[in-house]
């Protein structure tokens, strides 16, 4: 059984791979990493850039974080999985695991600051992206655990609908409000999404 598989089957919990993929296993403390999680499909120029802006503020060590898992979605099969882990061969580290929420990933990678994007800070405190038994403020004293434990987030604003989302416009619990780290606007904004980019690759190439 190869190492994805074992991973997909919960045999491990993640996977890290070095810029030329081949596995890293003498890391043991993620405290000074920034993890970027996403599906990146594909990885494009607006997730690179906003990976810039993460390291120029903590000055961490950057390493993508992909998972077999999404709420929103399918779990990718071992062939789709591999297909984007090869985007990353001399962009960046990259972790992939089986945790589809960022409480899982926050346990897993202890005291490492997470990148997200105004899209994401939204759903991070929505019920439905985590056990539907779990109320809010079971899911405060989580984060209030992980913030006791260092883990830390920073986010670049986004663009939807029309509107700037950021640190600044989404409510966020006062207890944990100091564990989040707003990137300015007039440094990162992003209106690109991978979606849009795959749509425009098909209409490209429609005939």
């Amino acid at each position: 059984m190869n190492n994805l598989k074992k991973l997909q089957n919960n045999k491990i919990n993640y996977l890290h791979y070095d810029l030329g993929l081949s596995l890293i296993n003498n890391v043991t403390d993620y405290s000074q990493y920034l993890i970027f999680p996403g599906s990146f499909n594909p990885i494009h120029e607006g997730h690179l850039e906003l990976l810039k802006s993460g390291i120029d503020i903590t000055r961490k060590k950057p390493v993508f974080e992909i998972s077999f898992k999404n709420v929103d979605k399918p779990d990718l099969s071992l062939e789709e999985i591999s297909k984007r882990i090869k985007q990353f061969k001399t962009i960046s580290e990259l972790l992939v695991t089986n945790e589809a929420t960022f409480l899982g990933k926050s346990v897993l990678f202890k005291g490492a600051a997470f990148l997200i994007g105004g899209d994401t800070l939204i759903r991070l405190f929505d019920n439905k992206y985590y056990n539907t038994e779990i109320d809010s403020n079971k899911i405060i004293d989580q984060f209030i655990y992980l913030k006791n434990s260092g883990t830390q987030f920073v986010v670049g604003g986004r663009t939807i609908d029309n509107k700037f989302v950021n640190v600044d416009n989404v409510f966020i619990p006062d207890q944990i409000k100091d564990m989040f780290t707003g990137i300015p606007r007039e440094v990162f904004e992003s209106n690109l999404s991978s979606n849009k980019i795959r749509l425009q690759i098909k209409k490209d190439y429609c005939v």
